[in-house]
């Protein structure tokens, strides 16, 4: 994951498709066609990252929403971050 602050993150809509139902959401990555699945709280994150944000955005709503600590929502979206830029399903613009 990049560590500049003012990085956003965003999903390539034109890469990546995506279902919500509940708490989860599916994605696909059309180029390869392979499938994953977010939890409840990347399900949270979500829309945000389709909109575009940065990192520290992203923290803050995890910590706002979820029953965590601001240090381990930070973590957490760092990781987050981490398998999606592994993934090939975010860019930075």
């Amino acid at each position: 994951m990049n560590s500049d602050p003012s990085v956003v993150y965003r999903i390539p809509v034109d890469r990546v498709a995506w279902r919500t139902s509940g708490d989860e959401t599916v994605l696909l990555d059309l180029g390869r066609s392979v499938y994953f699945a977010l939890d409840r709280w990347a399900t949270v994150l979500w829309p945000y990252l389709v909109a575009g944000a940065t990192a520290a955005q992203l923290s803050d709503v995890l910590a706002r929403r979820a029953p965590v600590e601001r240090e381990r929502a930070v973590a957490d979206v760092r990781s987050f971050l981490a398998d999606l830029e592994a993934a090939d399903l975010i860019e930075h613009v």
